[in-house]
C-alpha cells in the first residue's frame, strides 16, 4: 500500500528533501537481531513518538495492520470474568469524556468486523494477464514484487548456507546494487509480472542508486508530507527484510560503523513502485486511488476507539489481580529476614518473569536468604571470544555497544594455541563436509555414500537420548579493551563492579555467600532457542556474565578500590556464580572447586534450597505445560526430555504472559505470588536521593521489559506481520539469518505461534507493560523530563506508569498522579 497522488506531474525533485523522508522511514521500522543472538524487540519502537491509539491508526492506513485484539477476545474476556465491570468503567473514566458501559457493552455483542486491509499500492492494482480477476491482479503482481525482493534479499544476507552466491559472502557490492543486477538478469519477469518490457525497464533504471531514487520519486509524482507516508508504506510490505535492514545499520551504529542497508531496501522497493507507476494506465491509477479513499473511510474511528477502550479494561483488570497480589488496600506484612539482619546468603537473579518464580520458591524453603533482581548480564559490558575461529558473541543488551571483551584462556598461553588449533581444524572439516554437501557434483551422491553415518545420531535423537555437553572445568577469561585488546586497568574493573552493587541496591549488608545467578534454556535443535536464554546477555546463557561478575567482585584489588568508593565488601563475604535452566529449573553452581572450606556448609545449604525450589518451580509450571498428575522425579524427568527432544516445539513457555515490572526492594514484594509475570528489579529509594539510579534504571532495563513486553504482544495482535508462523513449517535461510515458513522468501520476525498459543488457547495475555516504582513522586517526573525515550512511552501509552504510595499506588496521568481505587 502507498500513499501517493494519482496524478503524476513533472517534479523537481530536492535531494534533501527525499534523503530525510528516507530516514524517517527507515526509522520508524524496529531491528531485529540474528537467530543466534535473537532477543525480544517492540516491534512499534519507530513509533513511540506516536500516542499508541494515533500510531494504530497510523499502520492501519499505511499497511492494513490492526495492533489490537478482534471485539470477539474481549467479548470472551468479558463473559469470563477477566474484565469486571469496575475494569469497564475506569477505562471508560481514563479515555472517554462521557461513561456509557451500556453502550460499550451494547457495541461489543454485536462483535464488530473490522474492515478488509487497504490495497497494497500502484504495482499491486496492475494486472497480472487478461483473464485475471481485479483482486487476483493486485494479488499477483505484490506477491512477484515481495518474492523476488525477498529472494534477492535472502541470497545478498547468507552467512553460511548459500554455497552458489552470486557474490562471495554477499558483502562485495551494496544491496541495491546487488538486486539491479540480478533483476536485470531476470528472464522471466516479463511472465511473471505479466507486464511485457518489464526487463526492458529495469535496464534503464539508473545505475547509481540516487540517481535511480531521484527518478522513481519524479515518476510517482510524490512531494511533501506524503513521501514519508509512501517510503514507510513500501517497507511494510516487506516488513521482515526492512526489519532486518535496520537491524544491520543498528549494530553498525553501535560499533561506530555505517550502514544504509534499510535505505538501499528501500530504495529497491521504489523503483519498483515506479515500474508500477509507469505501467499503469490513467483509468487504472484513478480507480485505485478511488478503492484507497473508500478504504481509508471503512476504517470507522470511531469503532477503533471503543476497541482502545475495551483493551484498556483489559488490562486494568490485571492491574488489578496485581494489586491484590501486593496486597495494596492492606496493612503490610513482615518478611521472613528483616533489614538489620545480616542473610546466610544472598542470590542476585535475573529480572527475567521466570526468576520471580524461583525466587519466590527459594525464599520459602530457605529463609535465611536474601534474593536480588538486576539485569542478567550483571552490568558486564562484554563480547565473548570463545576458543575457536568464531567471532566474539555480544552478552550485553541490544540497546548497548560492547566496550569489553572476554578471551577464553587456561592461563598458558601454549595449551590456548593448542586449543584454538585443534578448534581450527575442527572447523575446516566440517566446512569441507558443507561445501562438499552443496557441491553439484555431490548433490544426488552425497546422501546415498554418508546416510548410513548419521543413521544412529537420527536414530538417538528421535529416541530422546542425546545429551547436552556436560559442564567441566570452564576455562577462565582474559577480560580487555574491545578496541586495541588492553587489559583492564584495576580502576576500570572497580567502576564495573561499583555500577553492578549500587545498580542493585546492595552496598552494605553483604552476606557471607553472594551468589549471581545467570539463566539459560539449554533447549535441542531449536532455531527460537535464543529466545528462550537471557535476552540482557543478547539472547546468550547468563552463566558467562555471572563467572566474569563473581571473579571481579572477589579480587583484593576490587574490593580495595571499592572500600574507598563507599562500598566495603567484608573479607567474610564470598562471591560465586550459578546458572538456572529455565526449561528444567536446575540451578548448576560454577567453580565450586574455588570455593573456601569455610563456606562449603553454606554452599551445600544453598544447593539444598536450589534443589528443593526446584521441585516447587516444576510443579507450579506443570499445569500451563500439560503435564499435571506426575510425580516429582516424573515432572523433573519429563521437563528434561522436553529440553533435548529436537522434535518438541513448547520446551517451555519463556517470557509468556509478562504484564509488569517493579522497581522497589524485595521486602515490598516478598511473598508475594506474582504468577511468573513480573519482572522485578531491585531499586532502594533511600540510597538514590539525586534520582541518577532511577534514572539509569527507566532508560534501560525498564525499555528492555518494554521491548520484551510488545514483542510478545505483537506476535499474538498482528501475528501474521510480527510472528515468526508455526515451527513445524520454519526454515532457517542464511545460516542464522532468521526463518522463512516452508519454501518462502518471506522473512519472519517475532516469536514463532507455539511460543504464545498452545494449539487452543492464548498462552500470552497481550497488556501492555504495567511499570510500578517505590520512589517520590517528583524523582519519577524529573526522569521523565531528563530522558526522551522514557517520556515518549509514558507519555504515549505504551506503558502504563504507577508509583507505590503507602499501600497503594498512584496512575500518572499527563504530568498527575490519580490514586488507584
Amino acid at each position: 500500500m502507498t500513499n501517493l497522488s494519482v496524478s503524476v506531474p513533472e517534479l523537481q525533485v530536492r535531494d534533501d528533501g527525499w534523503r530525510e523522508s528516507f530516514r524517517k522511514a527507515c526509522d520508524l521500522i524496529a531491528p531485529v537481531w540474528p537467530l543466534d543472538q535473537w532477543i525480544a524487540v517492540n516491534p512499534f519502537w519507530g513509533l513511540r513518538h506516536l500516542p499508541a491509539t494515533r500510531a494504530d491508526q497510523v499502520l492501519n492506513e499505511r499497511g492494513g495492520i490492526n495492533i489490537l485484539m478482534p471485539a470477539e477476545y474481549y467479548q470472551e474476556a468479558w463473559e469470563g470474568g477477566r474484565i469486571r465491570d469496575e475494569d469497564l468503567r475506569a477505562s471508560i473514566g481514563e479515555l472517554c469524556d462521557e461513561p456509557d458501559p451500556a453502550g460499550y457493552l451494547d457495541w461489543l455483542g454485536r462483535r464488530l468486523n473490522t474492515s478488509a486491509p487497504l490495497p497494497g499500492s500502484i504495482p499491486g492494482a496492475l494486472p497480472g494477464n487478461s483473464t485475471d480477476s481485479a483482486d487476483n491482479k493486485e494479488q499477483r503482481l505484490a506477491e512477484v514484487v515481495c518474492d523476488q525482493v525477498s529472494k534477492t534479499c535472502g541470497a545478498f544476507f547468507d552467512q553460511r548456507q548459500g554455497r552458489w552466491s552470486a557474490t562471495s559472502g554477499g558483502y562485495d557490492t551494496d544491496l541495491f546494487g546487488f538486486w539491479l543486477e540480478s533483476v536485470r538478469e531476470d528472464r522471466s519477469l516479463d511472465f511473471r509480472t505479466g507486464l511485457a518490457g518489464a526487463r526492458a525497464f529495469f535496464k534503464s533504471v539508473p545505475d547509481t542508486m540516487n540517481e535511480a531514487i531521484a527518478e522513481s520519486i519524479k515518476g510517482i509524482g510524490v512531494s511533501g508530507q506524503e513521501l514519508e507516508a509512501l517510503f514507510h508504506s513500501l517497507l511494510l510490505r516487506v516488513n521482515g527484510w526492512a526489519s532486518w535492514c535496520r537491524g544491520e545499520d543498528w549494530r553498525a551504529g553501535l560499533e561506530g560503523a555505517s550502514s544504509d542497508r534499510c535505505a538501499e531496501l528501500l530504495a529497491i522497493m521504489l523503483v519498483w513502485e515506479s515500474f508500477g507507476v509507469g505501467f499503469a494506465s490513467p483509468a487504472q491509477k484513478a480507480d485505485w486511488q478511488k478503492r484507497r479513499t473508500r478504504a481509508r473511510r471503512a476504517g470507522d474511528q470511531n469503532d477503533r476507539s471503543r476497541l482502545w477502550v475495551w483493551q484498556r479494561a483489559f488490562e486494568l483488570g490485571y492491574q488489578r489481580t496485581l494489586w491484590q497480589a501486593l496486597g495494596f488496600g492492606r496493612a503490610a506484612e513482615t518478611v521472613s529476614v528483616s533489614e538489620s539482619e545480616t542473610p546466610d546468603a544472598q542470590a542476585v537473579f535475573c529480572i527475567d518473569v521466570r526468576s520471580e518464580v524461583m525466587r519466590r520458591h527459594l525464599e520459602v524453603v530457605y529463609p535465611g536468604l536474601q534474593t536480588l533482581g538486576f539485569a542478567g548480564f550483571f552490568g558486564m559490558p562484554i563480547a565473548h571470544q570463545k576458543y575457536g575461529p568464531f567471532a566474539p558473541v555480544r552478552r550485553l543488551p541490544g540497546l548497548l555497544s560492547a566496550p569489553y571483551r572476554l578471551i577464553d584462556t587456561n592461563g598458558s598461553l601454549r595449551e590456548d594455541l593448542a586449543e584454538n588449533r585443534a578448534l581450527d581444524q575442527k572447523e575446516i572439516v566440517r566446512e569441507s563436509v558443507r561445501k562438499a554437501k552443496y557441491s553439484s557434483l555431490s548433490t544426488f551422491t552425497m546422501v546415498e555414500t554418508t546416510g548410513l553415518a548419521w543413521a544412529w545420531k537420527l536414530l538417538k535423537d528421535s529416541l530422546k537420548r542425546g545429551q547436552h555437553r556436560k559442564g567441566g572445568h570452564s576455562p577462565e577469561g582474559r577480560l580487555v579493551h574491545n578496541h586495541g585488546g588492553d587489559p583492564l586497568a584495576d580502576s576500570e574493573k572497580v567502576a564495573l563492579v561499583e555500577n553492578m552493587f549500587r545498580g542493585m541496591s546492595l552496598t552494605g549488608g553483604f552476606a557471607p555467600l553472594l551468589v549471581f545467578v545467570g539463566h539459560g534454556s539449554h533447549t535441542d535443535n531449536n532455531p527460537n532457542q535464543a529466545g528462550l536464554d537471557c535476552g540482557a546477555c543478547g539472547g546468550q546463557s547468563g552463566g558467562v556474565n555471572a563467572r566474569l561478575a563473581a571473579r571481579l567482585v572477589n579480587e583484593p584489588q576490587v574490593r580495595a578500590g571499592l572500600a574507598a568508593r563507599g562500598i566495603r565488601v567484608p573479607d567474610y563475604t564470598w562471591a560465586i556464580a550459578a546458572e538456572h535452566c529455565t526449561a528444567t529449573d536446575k540451578v548448576t553452581i560454577a567453580d565450586r572447586h574455588l570455593v573456601p572450606d569455610s563456606h562449603l556448609q553454606k554452599l551445600a545449604d544453598l544447593e539444598a534450597g536450589f534443589e528443593e525450589a526446584g521441585v516447587r518451580v516444576r510443579k507450579e509450571r506443570a499445569t500451563p505445560l500439560k503435564l499435571n498428575g506426575l510425580t516429582d522425579d516424573q515432572l523433573k524427568e519429563a521437563m528434561e526430555t522436553r529440553a533435548i527432544d529436537w522434535s518438541e516445539v513448547r520446551p517451555e513457555w519463556g517470557l509468556a504472559n509478562n504484564g509488569a515490572i517493579i522497581f522497589a526492594k524485595r521486602a515490598r514484594t516478598r511473598g508475594r505470588n506474582l504468577a511468573g509475570r513480573v519482572f522485578l528489579h531491585d531499586y532502594d529509594p533511600a540510597l538514590d536521593g539525586d534520582g541518577s539510579l532511577l534514572e539509569g534504571l527507566l532508560a534501560a532495563p525498564m525499555i528492555v521489559a518494554n521491548w520484551i513486553n510488545l514483542q510478545y504482544f505483537a506476535s499474538v495482535t498482528v501475528p501474521e506481520v510480527y510472528g515468526s508462523g508455526n515451527k513445524l513449517l520454519h526454515s532457517v535461510i542464511g545460516g542464522n539469518v532468521g526463518v522463512v515458513e516452508g519454501n518462502g522468501a518471506h522473512l519472519r520476525i517475532g516469536l514463532p505461534l507455539q511460543s504464545v498459543h498452545d494449539g487452543t488457547y492464548w498462552r500470552h495475555e497481550p497488556v501492555r507493560l504495567t511499570v510500578l516504582i517505590d520512589a517520590p513522586a517528583e524523582r519519577i517526573e524529573s526522569v521523565i523530563r531528563r530522558q526522551p525515550d522514557v517520556a515518549a512511552l509514558v507519555e504515549n501509552q505504551w506503558v502504563c506508569l504507577y508509583r507505590m504510595n503507602g499501600s497503594g499506588a498512584e496512575r500518572y496521568d499527563n504530568g498527575e498522579w490519580k490514586r488507584v481505587a
